[in-house]
Parts: C-alpha cells; sequence; structure tokens
C-alpha cells in the first residue's frame, strides 16, 4: 500500500479520499490545498499539509503519488502539470463499484465516481471527471478535463469537448456534439449539438446568447 496526497480539500477531495480507501490500494497521506488559511486544519482527521510548496517537499521525501481534487477543470488541469513538472506521479481515482468496459481507453489522472458506467469503446480523456452515477455509452468520447457531474447520461457516439462542464442530470441523445468549454445546465436536454464555450440549458437544451470569456487553456 503507498502514500497518496490529495490536492483540494473540499467536497470532491473528500469524494476522492472515500474512492481511493474503498479500492484498498492506497493510503492517504493527507491533503494539500491552494487556499493559506487552510493550512494546517484537519479534514476528516487528515491534515491539510500546505500548497504547492508542501507538495514539492513531500515528493523530495518520496511521497510522490498525488491526484487534484479541483472542480474548475482548468485549475485542475495546471495543477497537475505543476505537480507532475515538481516529479509528482498522478494517479487516478477508480471506485470499485465503477463499471468500466474492458474495450474502453483511459487517460491518465482520472476521478471516477462510484456507480459510473463507462461502456464498450468509450474513450475518456486525461483529467476528465466522470461523477457518481454517470452514463457514458458506447463509442463515446469524453475530451480532455470534462466534468461530467452525477448522473450524467449520453447515448451512443456522443462527444464532449475538452473543458466542457454538463450538470447533473444532463441527459444526451445519440451522436450529438458538445463543444470545447460548453457548460450545460443541470437537468438538460440535449438534442442539437452545442458550439464550443457555449451556455445551454433547458428541455430541449437552448444555447443562450453571449459567448465565454475567452481564457488561456493549458493545452
Amino acid at each position: 500500500m503507498r502514500d497518496v496526497v490529495i490536492y483540494g480539500a473540499s467536497a470532491l477531495g473528500r469524494m476522492v479520499r472515500d474512492t481511493l480507501a474503498q479500492s484498498g490500494a492506497w493510503r492517504i497521506h493527507g491533503y494539500l490545498d491552494s487556499d493559506p488559511a487552510r493550512h494546517h486544519q484537519n479534514i476528516d482527521n487528515l491534515p491539510i499539509l500546505g500548497g504547492v510548496a508542501a507538495a514539492r517537499l513531500l515528493i523530495r521525501k518520496g511521497v510522490r503519488a498525488m491526484i487534484v481534487a479541483v472542480g474548475d477543470s482548468l485549475a485542475r488541469v495546471r495543477l497537475a502539470r505543476r505537480l507532475r513538472d515538481a516529479g509528482a506521479e498522478l494517479i487516478s481515482a477508480i471506485h470499485p463499484l465503477a463499471s468500466v468496459s474492458p474495450s474502453a481507453r483511459l487517460g491518465r489522472h482520472l476521478i471516477i465516481g462510484a456507480r459510473a458506467i463507462i461502456c464498450v469503446h468509450a474513450r475518456i480523456g486525461d483529467h476528465a471527471i466522470i461523477s457518481t452515477g454517470a452514463i457514458v455509452e458506447h463509442d463515446n468520447v469524453v475530451g480532455t478535463a470534462a466534468f461530467l457531474h452525477p448522473a450524467v447520461r449520453l447515448a451512443g457516439g456522443v462527444r464532449v469537448g475538452a473543458f466542457a462542464t454538463l450538470g447533473i442530470g444532463t441527459c444526451v441523445i445519440p451522436g450529438r456534439r458538445i463543444g470545447r468549454r460548453a457548460r450545460v445546465a443541470p437537468g438538460a436536454v440535449v438534442i442539437r449539438d452545442i458550439p464550443d464555450r457555449a451556455s445551454a440549458d433547458g428541455m430541449p437544451a437552448t444555447v443562450r446568447a453571449g459567448a465565454a470569456a475567452q481564457v488561456s487553456e493549458p493545452i
């Protein structure tokens, strides 16, 4: 059993802790967090050891396994890159109650929650989050750092772009495309493609007026 550190002392971080603990393969060494006000506090009897500087110290001491549990996809990837460049080994947290087809292709540094289902020939990009109870049907492509919230339902042949976010309970019919950095509101039903950087909501989902902010991506 190896020590692992979770970067992100939030609700998502606690979910990741539970997932890693139930896997039986990891011993949780503690949390890291970017908020200095939280350093040296305890969450569920585990210390918040510091931020990136503390991560570098831990790596020098031989605690290299780390996972970033931060909901903001851009921040998650940036932090992951900083940790990797400092010598961390980025791991995935896959709940033992998740169902993953042997033919699915999984990227690196993933979070996959309990009762998530990843079906035949699906592809999941690096840094993605597939939350509790989400269904990724056959031949789906989920891009880098996409975030599927709980109970998302993707029918067959759906493509979800990098850094896209699908809110809780979103449903997508077969063959649709969710664009890069698009945001789909909770409970939406997607029957038409959603463009890059668009925001959509409703049943059926309708794109809202106005473009998303142009923020530099770390890929």
